[in-house]
């Protein structure tokens, strides 16, 4: 077997070469890997990709996104593992644990993980390398019915009666409309003023790095400004051939950015958030506030829920989560979620003297997807 690395550097030959045209399957979108060049915090050297190749093929990949984590104030060189994937066919041969030993020697054992399947979590926990970072606690809020999307996930022998399942699902969505027409803010959140972000400037900068106290990664104007404009997701008109070659996102029906700052009745910044819309469901990867503003963060985040017509929220941040908690209407239903975070001993050293690590939704690659 042969285990073939791509650095930013090699990695936009790979993607214009007859190869990567030919392949039955790909290890990277082409717009995932131009986003992984462009990231502000990749080095030239660093290894972003690593292929298995048995006997000429493909038998497996695994993919690294390049960051920097803030640990006791120190700046640390990391990489977040991202999509892993081995070939059935030749599963149970060792390939995932070469990929993995592979990635660790390469990047000086400076690694962590989350959103990872059982399967994974029980290689990482094999490999003797890692140790729990944190277990976020989360939700998801149903706004509205959500059956045609949730049970053929869950049970996949009900896609063929999906048709049927969207009908029962609008069925319940008609009420559940009427009733949503009588939610509104609190007055006191009606006097709030929101504004969309084209970009992030040096003022806008200066008020979310003011709030950036203990977070793990701190992210700059660049990296946030980096973020809006080199998304994972295009939409599935956009498919240059690769959405059926690739085992993970790459393309969906709707997948959008939406930066809002809002300011206070006398028209002061409170809160920075990025939303961010994919399908039916919404996602908070970024927000920053001032303190004592929460309720009407969630609030126009509500509003925002109606106004575009989505059916969930999925958020862990934490102040969010309590609201929701303690407020939960006008969703239909709150669920419980949990989001785990590991990390390499060598970087689990650092955290001695540190009380708490604050992680943003987005954090790692989970904004992007």
């Amino acid at each position: 077997m042969e285990l073939r690395e791509f650095t930013p550097q090699t990695l936009r030959p790979f993607l214009d070469s007859e190869e990567y045209q030919a392949m039955p399957v790909v290890p990277i979108s082409r717009h995932r890997a131009l986003s992984h060049i462009n990231n502000p915090r990749v080095s030239g050297n660093d290894l972003i990709l690593v292929l298995a190749m048995v006997e000429g093929k493909m038998a497996g990949y695994l993919g690294v996104f390049a960051d920097y984590i803030f640990l006791k104030d120190q700046k640390e060189k990391a990489g977040w593992l991202s999509c892993m994937w081995v070939d059935p066919e030749v599963r149970g041969q060792g390939i995932a644990k070469k990929l993995l030993n592979r990635v660790l020697e390469r990047w000086d054992n400076r690694i962590l993980v989350t959103e990872f399947t059982p399967a994974a979590k029980g290689l990482y926990d094999r490999s003797g390398q890692f140790q729990d970072l944190k277990i976020s606690e989360g939700l998801r809020g149903f706004l509205r019915f959500n059956l045609d999307e949730l049970l053929p996930k869950k049970f996949p022998a009900l896609e063929k009666f999906k048709p049927i399942i969207s009908l029962k699902n609008w069925a319940l969505n008609v009420p559940n409309e009427l009733r949503l027409n009588f939610w509104k803010p609190s007055v006191e959140t009606q006097k709030y003023r929101v504004e969309t972000v084209g970009k992030i400037d040096e003022k806008l900068a200066a008020f979310i790095s003011a709030r950036q106290q203990s977070q793990l990664e701190k992210r700059s104007a660049e990296d946030l400004n980096w973020l809006l404009q080199n998304p994972w997701l295009l939409p599935v008109s956009e498919d240059d051939g690769t959405g059926k070659k690739y085992h993970f996102s790459a393309f969906d029906q709707r997948f959008e950015f939406r930066p809002l700052q809002i300011f206070n009745p006398e028209n002061k910044l409170m809160a920075f958030v990025i939303l961010a819309i994919r399908g039916n469901d919404l996602k908070v990867p970024y927000l920053y506030a001032e303190a004592g503003h929460i309720k009407a963060v969630a609030e126009i985040i509500v509003q925002q829920m109606l106004k575009e017509d989505l059916r969930t929220i999925t958020v862990f941040h934490p102040e969010l989560v309590a609201f929701f908690k303690q407020n939960p209407k006008p969703f239909l239903y709150l669920h419980p979620l949990k989001r785990h975070y590991i990390i390499s001993k060598k970087f689990a050293k650092l955290l001695n003297q540190q009380p708490e690590v604050k992680i943003q939704d987005g954090d790692a690659d989970c904004a992007f997807t």
